[in-house]
């Protein structure tokens, strides 16, 4: 299912308005209102040719088609998803795979009003049988720098992402007989990137609990695609959702409420032993109570995993 390394070969992008005109889906792509949040970096998409000719030589940290570098890529299509989130389709060379490992995010690079620069990692929710394209998925935060450009980008407006050693995280196989996942809010990309592998693989057998914490039912992401997977699992996956906000649970809620506490990894988490692992990514306050800090990779003393006997060889922090 997943594209291997491929030769980069020559990459030259066609004009911006030929990759929006073959790119976006048949579905209809809208552009989104611009409002006071400037975009220092786009271009006129009539006037722009994108190139990967003056990366084809730079360094790669995987099989990524993305350089270490900051190369640009153009929106080509965009749809919302719920109330605060969006689906954002960026181009790729005609026929190209993102070809990232699994699991690995990208840095995405983008600019405030005042034109200052802001970084942050996401994960495709695309997979690499994808071709000419990739998806993100983004949750807009009001303060949010990256996700607020994002909001307002117009077909044709380009991005920069790049992708380093550091942003390949895990990857699949992963050799555990058992994986726990502990995603809050979109912190579910880096866990659907992996259970695209671990589901749809043939022969693959890991069983995998995933704890899913949001603040209300409306807020859960990718919630059709997960119970399809669960139905095709043949029982290997097991979704727990906790819901935080009490005044919006609903009449008939069987899940759990509250947060990704430790009695419930007590519940439901595979026991620490050297053949599990537990994926975490969240808000850093998750981090913070169950294993430390992402740019850390020891399990932080006195965090609810260490308290359970996982050490930094059983979690990956994404």
């Amino acid at each position: 299912m997943f594209a291997s390394c491929m030769n980069l070969g020559n990459l030259r992008f066609s004009a911006l308005k030929d990759i929006a005109k073959n790119l976006v889906p048949a579905t209809a792509s809208r552009t989104l209102p611009r409002s006071m949040w400037t975009l220092p970096s786009s271009r006129p998409a009539q006037e722009a040719v994108i190139t990967f000719d003056d990366v084809k030589d730079a360094e790669r940290a995987s099989s990524c088609i993305l350089p270490t570098t900051w190369v640009d890529c153009p929106l080509v299509g965009s749809s919302q998803y719920n109330h605060d989130t969006y689906i954002f389709e960026f181009g790729l060379p005609d026929g190209k795979s993102l070809d990232l490992p699994t699991c690995a995010c990208l840095l995405v690079r983008a600019f405030d009003k005042e034109g200052k620069e802001a970084v942050r990692p996401y994960t495709p929710i695309s997979n690499n049988a994808m071709l000419g394209k990739f998806q993100l998925m983004i949750k807009v935060y009001e303060q949010g720098v990256v996700s607020q450009y994002c909001k307002n980008m117009k077909i044709g407006d380009v991005l920069s992402f790049k992708h380093i050693t550091f942003n390949c995280k895990i990857r699949y196989p992963f050799g555990k007989k058992s994986i726990t996942m502990c995603g809050g809010g979109s912190g579910i990309t880096p866990m659907y990137q992996a259970l695209q592998c671990l589901i749809d693989t043939p022969g693959d057998e890991t069983d995998i609990t995933l704890l899913l914490g949001n603040k209300s039912k409306a807020d859960i992401l990718l919630k059709d695609e997960l119970d399809g997977m669960v139905a095709r699992s043949n029982g290997r996956l097991k979704i727990v959702h906790v819901l935080s906000d009490a005044n919006s649970l609903p009449n008939d809620w069987t899940g759990e409420t509250g947060f990704i506490d430790k009695a419930k990894i007590e519940k439901y988490a595979y026991p620490a032993a050297p053949d599990t692992c537990v994926f975490v990514c969240g808000v850093p306050q998750m981090y913070e109570m169950l294993c430390g800090p992402r740019t850390e990779k020891e399990v932080k003393e006195g965090s609810i995993l260490a308290q359970l006997g996982y050490d930094a060889s059983m979690v990956a922090k994404f």
